[in-house]
């Protein structure tokens, strides 16, 4: 079998990093946040806006993420510096994956308040699926600096560093979300993925098959762990497992991109 070219494999890799789940300083010196940007959306509004920012919620806590979007820009019109209206948009157009729009609500947040966690970590996801990482670094980057007991931040900025290339500072990241709780079970899945990135396939094994064995096992914790048994080469068992969630033909199809990617080794461009 011919190995498939270096930019093959490196697309191919950007890929398995779907699989995953997503710098700047903010330290303490800096100028006091405007009240107006940090007044939680409620305070700001009248009666009718008030109604309108209930149903806004209740939209996109339903899914109805077009019809939020729509209710929360009508406010966010209304008390352009506010913060939370515009993370509550920016939230909703990420839901209906209108994520260019998106950006730009959570960068109107971050101009309004530029210590509001949610914008940036918002802003920091966004970037990942409009393919800028270096981006996604700096807002979660941001993030940590500020908050460094956010996980979340830990395990976004670890995504974003994987998807550079720089698996080794990703799972400084992920280990780090873990000392915070070692029960993260989305760090656990991030960190074994890296690892197997990498080439350290036993303790990715390791660190999967608990996650898989349990209840509250996912599809993408099967489907990591296929993929860390193709790259030993135990199609049987990447098979078996994908079974479990996908049909054959997509079965097939990552069989043999297991196959091509562990024929390059982890060494590769």
């Amino acid at each position: 079998m011919t190995a498939p070219s270096a930019p093959r494999r490196t697309a191919a890799l950007a890929l398995v990093l779907g699989c995953l789940l997503t710098s700047a300083c903010v330290g303490t010196g800096m100028d006091a946040r405007p009240s107006v940007a940090t007044a939680p959306a409620s305070t700001v509004l009248d009666e009718k806006g008030r109604l309108q920012l209930k149903l806004a919620d209740s939209a996109r806590a339903a899914g109805n993420y077009g019809y939020a979007a729509k209710l929360y820009r009508a406010l966010a019109e209304g008390q352009p510096g506010n913060a939370a209206l515009q993370v509550g948009l920016g939230d909703s157009l990420t839901g209906a994956e209108e994520f260019d729009e998106a950006a730009e609500a959570y960068r109107n947040a971050i101009a309004a308040d530029r210590f509001n966690v949610d914008a940036r970590l918002g802003l920091g996801r966004v970037a990942m699926q409009l393919r800028q990482p270096d981006l996604a670094v700096v807002q979660f980057g941001a993030v940590v600096d500020q908050a460094p007991n956010d996980a979340r931040a830990r395990v976004g900025l670890g995504v974003a560093l994987d998807t550079l290339g720089r698996h080794g500072e990703a799972q400084v990241q992920y280990r780090n979300a873990l000392d915070l709780n070692p029960r993260n079970r989305t760090a656990i899945n991030n960190l074994a993925l890296s690892l197997a990135l990498s080439g350290q396939l036993d303790e990715a094994e390791a660190l999967l098959l608990p996650l898989v064995d349990g209840p509250a096992g996912s599809a993408r914790m099967r489907q990591n762990l296929a993929l860390v048994a193709g790259l030993k080469g135990d199609a049987a068992r990447a098979a078996q497992l994908g079974r479990t969630d996908l049909g054959e033909q997509d079965v097939r199809g990552n069989l043999a991109f297991y196959d091509a990617v562990r024929h390059l080794g982890p060494d590769a461009p």
